[in-house]
């Protein structure tokens, strides 16, 4: 019984991996079908996005209603348990960032993910607002913690694995050269934190609050800094 139990969750986490990695492709492949305008296009896959955001939370929706239940109920103590992990992360985030801006030569390399997004959606920021604080820090959490924690028993394993997972997969899609993958260390450093958190608390919502949080804060610096240009013109 206990290994069709584990068959069961391995096989639910590979399916939730691979819509992941799918997805993209498929809205893609429908997309170039459409003889539309960039931000119709861009409106449109957006959509699609959260349908396929919609189908994992779908997936996982019996354990996400335990923990959202626990995490209200818990709220406080999650939070302070969580925010401490989240600060280290942060922490070592930033001093790796601080060394390998002083080591290497800005010309060369670059945090090509910082603006990767920002470019897609620089005619719209309510889609950059959507898609930065509400549909990847829900996915990515569900994807590379959820999923690796559960079928991942050891603590240390399941932190980096997850960390550096994550931190892989966002930046080896927007590298523009190889040195630029040198950022996925801090990167790795900042989920680790993340990770650690959500194993401390076995509470999926608190790696998600705090990813949430974390894109909110550029996101609410761009909105004033285009008031205030729109303001000024």
């Amino acid at each position: 019984m206990e290994v069709s139990k584990k068959l069961k969750t391995l096989f639910m986490s590979l399916c939730v991996i691979l819509l992941y990695f799918v997805w993209p492709y498929f809205c893609s492949y429908v997309l170039s079908f459409l003889n539309i305008d960039k931000n119709l296009k861009l409106f449109l896959n957006l959509i699609l996005n959260f349908i396929c955001l919609a189908s994992i939370i779908f997936i996982y929706v019996n354990d996400l209603k335990k923990d959202y239940k626990k995490f209200i109920k818990n709220f406080k103590s999650y939070m302070k348990k969580g925010l401490k992990y989240f600060i280290i992360g942060l922490l070592c985030y930033g001093i790796v960032n601080i060394i390998i801006a002083g080591v290497f030569d800005f010309s060369n390399i670059s945090n090509d993910n910082l603006t990767t997004l920002e470019n897609v959606f620089s005619d719209n920021i309510f889609m950059l607002f959507l898609s930065t604080v509400f549909y990847y820090p829900i996915v990515e959490e569900l994807v590379f913690k959820k999923t690796f924690k559960d079928i991942i028993d050891n603590k240390w394993l399941f932190v980096f694995i997850s960390a550096f997972a994550n931190a892989f997969f966002t930046y080896a899609f927007s590298a523009t050269n190889a040195l630029s993958l040198i950022y996925i260390i801090p990167s790795t450093l900042f989920y680790m934190g993340l990770s650690y958190g959500y194993y401390a608390t076995d509470n999926i919502m608190v790696p998600i609050t705090y990813r949430i949080i974390y894109n909110l804060i550029p996101n609410i610096a761009l909105l004033i800094e285009t008031m205030l240009i729109i303001k000024f013109i």
